[in-house]
């Protein structure tokens, strides 16, 4: 599924997540396993091994979105 989001588009699968940014022309990758959602303030959160990283994802609606998606429910 593809999520467009302020500044770019999150790619979301069962297995990974992949953000695209388009002003910086970069791409964050993760597996879900490595994934958590924070529900508030909408925050897709990488963590585990090598990566760490968070975005926001702008709404709620995107959150959800996501949590679909993959499966990850979303905390907070």
């Amino acid at each position: 599924m593809v999520i467009s989001i302020p500044g770019g588009k999150v790619v979301a699968t069962m297995h990974e997540i992949m953000v695209k940014l388009q002003e910086n022309q970069m791409t964050l990758q993760a597996h879900t396993d490595d994934i958590s959602l924070l529900g508030a303030p909408c925050m897709l959160i990488a963590n585990g091994g090598t990566v760490n990283w968070s975005l926001s994802l702008g709404s709620k609606e995107n959150m959800q979105a996501v949590s679909d998606a993959t499966g990850i429910a979303i905390k907070g």
